[in-house]
Order: C-alpha cells, then structure tokens, then sequence
C-alpha cells in the first residue's frame, strides 16, 4: 500500500517545522515546494553584489524560553550552532540625556531583582513594572496603552522599547493580550538570548533541509503554487507554474505561505491584512571590546544596536514612516546614533540596509483577531505561519510553533481515514 504524500507549500521557518516534524516517522511522504530559489522565507540569506558574499536578512535570536524554536532546533541536530549571548541585564542608552543603566528582572512574575534601583531604568519606580502582572488576563479588544503609561519615563525607559522589541509596534497601537503572551513565553523577562553563531541559515534552515533528506522528504525549489483545486470539500490538485500535481484521496497540504497569499490561495480565508516594517542596517565597523551584545536606544532614530565580531547592526521596528527614504539617507541618519553611542567617527563606513515592509503582522487587537487557526473548511488543507493563532505576535517562535501545530494536526487527520 502506498503512503499518502503531505506537500508542504513554502520553505520558510514555519514550512520547515511543520516538514521536520513531519518527516520524523514514516506515515507519510513529504514534499517541500519552495518558489524562490533557496529556502528560509523572510529569514532567508540575501546576497550582497558588492562583495559577492550572502548575508542574513535580518537580527534573529531566540530565547531559551521558546519550546517550539528549541526543539525544532534539536531536532535537526543544530543546537551546537547557537551561542548564548554574554548579557548583564539589558543594555540601554538615552541619546537625548546621555544616561545609560541595565535592566535586570528575575525568573517568575515578579521583578524580583528590579527592587534594587540599580537593576532597573533611571526614573522608573517599582510601580511602573505592575501592569506586566496584569496583561496576561488582559480582554482581547484591549491595547498595551490601557494598562501601561503612554507619557512620561516608565513609557519611554520601559514600555515602549519592550513593545517595540516583542510586538514591533508602539505601546498606543499594540494589542494588551499579545504583550502578556509575549512575556509568558519570555519567562517575564528572565529568559536567555541566544544567537546563532554562522547566521541563521547555518543554525537552522541548512541542518532542517539536511535533515529532511536524510529522512526521506523531497525538497523542491523554483515551484510557485498559483492556484489550488477543490472538490468535494478537500483540495483535488495543486497548480504550479509550469504543471498540475493531483492529489489522491489520502493526500494532504500544509500551506506554509505568507498571509496575503494565502488568502489569494484559499477563497474566503480570513489572514491579518495590516503589516509592520522594519529597517536594519549593517555596518562593517567593529564595536569595542566591551560593547554589550545587544544595546537598546531611547531618544534616537534607531532602536537597539547589536554588536558582533567586526559587525554592527542598526535596528528600527515600527519603521512604516521612514521604509521609503533612500537607502543612503537610512545609513547616514543610523549612523548618527551609533556614532554617538559608540565613540567612532563620523564618517559613514561600509554598509547595507535591508528593509521589510512586511516583516511582521501589525500586533494590534484588530489584526489578532483576523489570525485563522491551522484547521481551514477543507479537509485535508492545514495552514502554517506566524500568522497563525498560536497565542503569539509574530516571532521565530510563532513560525516553528505554528508549523509543529499543522504537523500535528497532520496526524491526527491520517490517523483517521
């Protein structure tokens, strides 16, 4: 008897997870369909024509508090490619005072090690820390703004940099119930960073393809899905490009695509429709030796500055109103700040900007509520993405926990027939 076949549509963090998880018992053939030429999604390596060298499109990490991430991480055998980053608390600097200070939390609810003054921002009083108690149980249609200051040191020494950093949108607009989802999944800001030491494509996306070879998956690149076919409540066909796969009965897809794709794809299929940019900026300068990892920024066009071996990285989130400035203007002004910040000189040196006009789905209440879950009215057709309800904004960790859902939702529906 022939296995029935589970085409995943789409190579990206999220299509991968749900493929490895998958591949690793033997219900089912897996074939991975990937329309660009290299897998990775928006996380795949971009290439630099200037010094003929790929790069990372972005700043990835992940937490030691993200289950998901980890054990897809595992699972290829990768771990080994992930360092955790040397941090005393977080690193901040306020470009407008001159200031700088740590943040240091503890493990559980409580900020416990934030009772010294010396661990939390200047300014901000133990009170200012409550809401985060407070968000986890927060109403759906609720935003960041109802329960944290808008105004004043605590928004802009605390709350704004986190919503900044976990949602990539600013406290008025971020939705309340997705800032708690993200601190649950931070451990309330007491989990590790951890980074990849090569980049993100050699830390997961080159071992998850290695490892759905070794198991058996096909992967398949240059294969754009224009259209699916439906009868009889489940999809019949998958229409590429340049040729038409027909689905037997026992078949199954997992569509791993961007929203608005999806949604092209599925007719009547409800996917976030508002996006959040985000600009970052590489320059080939190296950081002093006692540089922080990771620095966040108040009072400047850029928002965290993160320093590795001979590279700083400029990061702005929420950066819809500046996407469109010429790569050159972006430079200059990122540089400002990172010239102030770290002593160097004024002159720009080399650099490269990458901008994400879609880098991630806008976390506000309205957006959250458009999330499908990974189950759609056809049968044998699951949805993966960070898109997805997982109870999360739209992280690494939504896209391997997404894709390790449809994986297992999967199962569950061969193990029915």
């Amino acid at each position: 008897m022939n296995r029935p076949t589970v085409h995943v549509v789409g190579a990206g963090v999220s299509g991968l997870s749900a493929a490895v998880n998958l591949a690793a018992t033997a219900e089912a053939q897996i074939v991975v369909h990937e329309s660009a030429t290299i897998a990775g999604g928006r996380r795949r390596p971009l290439f630099d024509e200037a010094t003929q060298t790929a790069f990372d499109s972005g700043a990835d990490f992940i937490l030691s508090s993200w289950v998901s991430a980890l054990a897809l991480i595992e699972a290829i055998g990768a771990r080994g490619q992930w360092r955790e980053a040397a941090l005393d608390g977080i690193a901040f600097a306020d470009l407008a005072t001159g200031e700088r200070w740590r943040l240091r939390l503890g493990r559980g609810r409580l900020p416990w090690r934030a009772l010294a003054p010396r661990n939390r921002p200047p300014g901000v009083t133990l009170g200012d820390f409550w809401p985060a108690a407070r968000l986890a149980r927060a109403p759906a249609a609720a935003r960041l703004a109802d329960y944290a200051p808008r105004f004043g040191t605590a928004a802009d020494r605390l709350w704004r940099p986190f919503a900044l950093a976990a949602l990539n949108a600013d406290l008025d607009r971020a939705s309340a119930r997705l800032a708690g989802a993200a601190l649950v999944a931070s451990r309330w800001g007491g989990a590790k960073l951890l980074a990849p030491t090569r980049g993100l494509a050699r830390g997961l996306v080159e071992p998850a393809l290695k490892t759905l070879a070794r198991r058996g998956a096909a992967t398949r690149f240059e294969r754009k899905l224009t259209g699916l076919a439906f009868a009889d409540g489940r999809v019949a066909a998958l229409d590429f490009l340049h040729d038409r796969v027909d689905l037997a009965p026992g078949d199954a897809v997992v569509l791993a695509t961007p929203p608005q794709e999806a949604t092209a794809l599925a007719p009547g299929l409800a996917a976030p429709q508002d996006f959040a940019a985000a600009v970052d900026v590489h320059f080939a300068a190296p950081a002093a030796s006692d540089a922080p990892p990771v620095l966040g920024v108040v009072n400047g066009a850029i928002h965290w500055l993160l320093s590795a071996g001979d590279e700083m990285t400029a990061v702005v989130r929420d950066a819809g109103a500046l996407i469109d400035r010429p790569r050159d203007e972006l430079a200059a002004a990122a540089w400002r700040d990172v010239a102030a910040l770290t002593g160097q000189r004024d002159a720009v040196p080399a650099w490269r900007v990458v901008r994400r006009k879609r880098a991630a789905f806008a976390a506000t209440a309205e957006q959250d509520a458009l999330r499908p879950g990974c189950l759609t009215p056809w049968s044998n057709l699951f949805l993966a993405g960070a898109y997805v309800q997982t109870g999360l904004p739209d992280c690494l960790e939504g896209s391997a926990r997404s894709g390790a859902m449809a994986a297992e939702r999967v199962r569950a529906w061969l193990a029915s027939r």
